[in-house]
């Protein structure tokens, strides 16, 4: 038994020794990148300003985990913390919650922040879909009662200019101002927070400003309702604020500028939760790109080569990849994808890359090797995306304030996707094996989104696109 234990000890010390250099790299990304963050242990809290402080110097050890921060921000950091713990006895909630948000970030980095699931759980909201277009912000959903505003503009927001609102609200995400502005639009849905903000004159209300298609303007006041039961509301992206609002978890009775005959035709707003390819005329092929882990029941690699494998044997003038509902996953599954798609083209052919606010974390390191793989052949085309060509990404375990319960999203292993990171400290294991130098991911082809052809239903970015095409043949 003695000997069986024995060699069985030196073959086990034999292929870890072999093994090495092939683990090495996962086990350092693990260590690494990956941690085990520490958890709270606080004695229950006395009163709400013990419970806040409670919160705050568990925040403060955020800083062991995310690296995004700069040693001025780091200082920045400690100093807002401190200024909120001395204010915590008189702060609401809201407050509370924004002067958390504008603390966190500070990095500067588009996953380094507080959870915005709260902003429509446990605060009140209008009961109406805000989003950006070209020529403002606009109403495109609404509550039955509130159903005749849908469609118009926002052309202020108690006097006050919705473009300053929105250089306002900035302070409270991390990442790009394209980032910031799409995710704060949850914000400017609830007077809580904007009287938190101080913004409007009320937590009850917010008088908007609206003007009509003919031109008119009206003040109309949104009243503020907290939901009945906050913790089953199902997640909300900003980017669902475009969706036809029967597709919509909880929205299916709400009144929508795209009635559902309309919205049948933005095809990639669509049963997002499944996948989406079809032939285009001219020679052209379309693939809606895959957020997440999986579509439906099945792995995101083996949907890529099913996509794939439907374009046929004729080469393609262009294939068309839409990445304006990506917000990312894991990038690894999806990069065999990006190394031979630009194998299905023609040697002239054009491989058209969609981008958009949405477009994010994992999905932009898809954009880039997209690129990349492309010799010379690709186009990114549409709208800025959700964060910069060099981010912070990656985490370990959650990290969640002991009392009231926020979760506070970190960083840990860097991203460059324009130069490349191979041999920086922190740059993540996965980029040092498979990364690349793609160059600028900014769009070469602004197409900015109009509210008129959305709300008629029209692709502008894939119009543009077959116009192009046609073109040129």
């Amino acid at each position: 038994m003695k000997r069986i234990l024995k060699y069985g000890f030196l073959a086990w010390l034999l292929v870890s020794i072999v093994g090495a250099p092939f683990y090495w790299p996962y086990l350092r990304m693990l260590w690494v990148f990956n941690p085990m963050v520490a958890g709270p242990s606080y004695d229950s809290p006395v009163n709400e300003a013990d419970a806040r402080r409670q919160d705050l110097d568990y925040l403060s050890t955020l800083l062991k985990y995310d690296r995004s921060f700069s040693s001025e921000a780091e200082a920045e950091f400690a100093a807002s913390l401190e200024a909120i713990s001395a204010d915590v006895e008189t702060l609401n909630a809201a407050e509370f919650y924004l002067a958390l948000a504008e603390a966190v970030a500070l990095g500067d980095n588009g996953h380094t922040n507080i959870s915005y699931h709260p902003q429509y759980t446990e605060f009140n909201t209008i009961g109406a879909r805000l989003y950006w277009f070209e020529e403002g912000l606009y109403i495109v959903g609404a509550e039955p009662e509130k159903a005749h505003l849908v469609g118009r503009r926002v052309v202020g927001i108690e006097g006050r200019d919705p473009g300053e609102v929105q250089q306002t609200l900035r302070k409270y995400r991390g990442g790009n101002d394209t980032w910031r502005d799409l995710t704060t639009l949850l914000l400017l849905e609830s007077p809580e927070l904007l009287f938190a903000a101080g913004i409007v004159g009320s937590p009850q209300s917010v008088t908007l400003e609206l003007e009509a298609g003919d031109g008119t303007r009206e003040a109309v006041v949104f009243d503020g309702t907290l939901p009945e039961n906050g913790d089953d509301l199902p997640y909300r992206r900003a980017w669902q604020a475009l969706a036809p609002a029967h597709t919509i978890p909880g929205d299916e009775d709400w009144q929508h500028v795209l009635e559902p005959a309309v919205g049948e035709r933005l095809r990639y707003l669509n049963d997002t939760g499944s996948a989406l390819s079809h032939p285009l005329e001219g020679g052209g092929y379309y693939i809606r790109s895959f957020p997440g882990f999986a579509v439906g029941d099945t792995p995101i690699k083996r949907a890529y080569k099913t996509a794939l494998a439907e374009t046929g044997d004729v080469p393609l003038d262009y294939l068309i990849v839409d990445f304006r509902i990506n917000d990312g996953g894991d990038y690894t599954k999806s990069m065999d994808f990006a190394k031979i798609a630009s194998g299905t083209l023609k040697p002239d052919g054009t491989l058209y890359i969609i981008t958009g606010p949405n477009t994010f974390s994992a999905a932009i390191v898809t954009v880039a090797m997209l690129k990349y793989y492309s010799d010379g052949r690709a186009i990114i085309i549409g709208e800025p995306m959700g964060d910069r060509e060099q981010f912070w990404a990656e985490r370990g375990t959650s990290f969640q304030l002991p009392n009231s319960g926020y979760y506070i999203n970190y960083a840990t292993g860097f991203h460059d996707w324009e130069d490349g990171c191979k041999g920086e400290r922190h740059c993540y294991t996965m980029n040092e094996m498979h990364g690349v130098a793609a160059g600028s991911l900014a769009p070469e082809i602004m197409v900015p989104m109009d509210f008129a052809r959305y709300a008629n239903g029209e692709d502008v970015v894939l119009d543009f696109i077959r116009a192009r095409q046609l073109a040129e043949d």
